[in-house]
């Protein structure tokens, strides 16, 4: 038996793409065949999933994608109180996959039929026992041995012949080939015939129009072109407060994030958690860089150590946010590469509540007075509720902002992750974060415009969010 491996994914591929394996069997056209794809833990033998497939109509290969098991797989990390780097274990997930086949236990005999004892043996290595139900196939229908045609017993059976109930006196021509097999369609199983070992699903969706460019040695963190696990903009503009945790591939031991600001200052941070993928500080408010009054802008990228102050990734570029704040929200978000960047809302916000309660009318009970009068007290309850809910949500408003940022924001709208930080205070010396809260939020705006500079010069937007706990109400 043989097969061909048609073709697989990358070796680190996102997960929310398709994931093929596609494989090819010389036994494709048996009876009963079946691929098999079992998928293991990478590097263990803990098998998470086992696929048992068809060959495909037109040219018989067996395909599976892999994706939607490995969503299931993979999540996101985030520690907002993270100043430096930690590791992404969640981000990511090692997966073997092994190609295996089965089909229909089929015995070619093409030695001719022996007497045994006055029944029928025939001569070929197999796996029967005595008292197995056999069909036998003959290359010419059964027309010269009609009786061996059919279901048969087994009734003596060794590794390398089996003989059948058929008396050896009806067969005519002993030299005719045959076929035999299991009458219950029994199947032969072979598995791990061929292995895509060591591959990564990361959590990742890349648009339609990209996906089919992908290249994963692009995140080879190597030269000034690697890229960071990141849609962010290589240019962003940030206020003080403004946090971002931005991933990186398989950083090496001695590998570092450099920051330069635009007063020469340097800065560096040593990644020490070696994960397959890493997860860096990088925000205007969470770098450890002091931001002071003279800063405009500062630079980030990765440097793998092998040379001091080599470019090993993209630079990017923060331009410090000092535009007038009338209120001090951010909403960081999970994006479509698995990092966590964040958008600034300055301008004025509103908060409302939205208050839900179940009302129902139970019967006044009253009681009788010294008069024999029934009656009742005016404080009682007809009316009654129950089930109070208080939910909150906010009304954001964003500076202007550059038409890269206005493309970015469209995965801060279609993110399943968010979260709020409120600044309550920032040390007017050194810039940095003093006071502020981290919550979970939805996001209820449900359309939004995508903005183009050459038709509309200034860009802001407006978003709606809940809070995604709700307030307890005592009764």
């Amino acid at each position: 038996m043989s097969q061909t491996s048609i073709a697989s994914p990358q070796q680190f591929s996102p997960a929310y793409n398709p994931l093929k394996f596609i494989v090819d069997s010389t036994n494709k056209n048996k009876a009963g065949f079946r691929y098999i794809f079992d998928i293991y833990e990478g590097g263990t033998t803990n098998k998470i999933a086992e696929y048992k497939v068809l060959p495909r109509i037109i040219d018989g290969y067996g395909e599976q994608d892999m994706s939607k098991l490995l969503q299931a797989k993979v999540s996101w990390d985030l520690d907002t109180s993270s100043t430096t780097s930690i590791g992404a274990p969640n981000s990511s997930y090692e997966y073997d996959v092994k190609v295996g086949e089965e089909y229909v236990a089929e015995f070619t005999y093409t030695s001719s039929l022996t007497d045994s004892s006055g029944n029928v043996r025939i001569n070929v290595t197999n796996t029967f026992q005595i008292g197995d139900q056999v069909i036998i196939t003959q290359a010419d229908g059964g027309v010269a041995n009609p009786q061996l045609e059919g279901l048969h017993t087994v009734i003596d059976a060794t590794g390398s012949a089996f003989t059948v109930n058929v008396a050896w006196s009806t067969i005519t021509t002993a030299t005719i080939d045959g076929v035999v097999r299991y009458a219950d369609n029994r199947k032969v199983i072979f598995r791990d015939i061929t292995e895509f070992d060591a591959n990564i699903a990361y959590n990742g969706a890349f648009r339609w129009m990209d996906w089919s460019t992908y290249d994963e040695t692009d995140f080879t963190l190597n030269q000034p072109s690697a890229l960071w696990l990141t849609n962010q903009p290589t240019t962003f503009y940030m206020t003080p407060g403004q946090d971002a945790w931005l991933n990186l591939r398989k950083p090496q031991a001695t590998s570092t994030v450099r920051f330069e600001t635009s007063l020469g200052g340097t800065f560096s941070k040593t990644i020490t958690a070696l994960n397959e993928i890493a997860q860096v500080a990088v925000g205007a408010g969470n770098n450890g860089v002091f931001l002071t009054d003279g800063i405009d802008w500062y630079d980030f990228w990765f440097d793998n150590g092998s040379t001091l102050s080599q470019q090993d990734s993209v630079k990017y570029r923060v331009y410090i946010d000092r535009r007038t704040l009338m209120e001090q929200y951010h909403i960081v978000f999970l994006d479509r590469l698995g990092s966590y960047s964040s958008f600034a809302f300055q301008l004025k916000s509103y908060e409302r509540g939205d208050v839900t309660r179940e009302v129902f009318n139970r019967k006044v009970e009253g009681f009788v007075n010294g008069s024999d009068h029934w009656t009742y007290n005016t404080e009682d309850f007809g009316f009654n509720q129950l089930n109070v809910n208080a939910v909150k949500s906010l009304d954001l408003n964003s500076d202007w902002m550059t038409q890269d940022m206005a493309t970015y924001f469209e995965e801060l709208m279609t993110s399943p992750q968010t979260f709020i930080k409120k600044v309550s205070y920032i040390c007017s010396d050194t810039l940095q974060v003093v006071e502020s809260t981290y919550q979970p939020v939805i996001l209820n705006t449900n359309s939004y415009e995508v903005f183009k500079q050459r038709n509309k010069n200034l860009i802001r937007q407006n978003i709606n969010v809940r809070f995604a706990n709700q307030d307890n109400i005592n009764g």
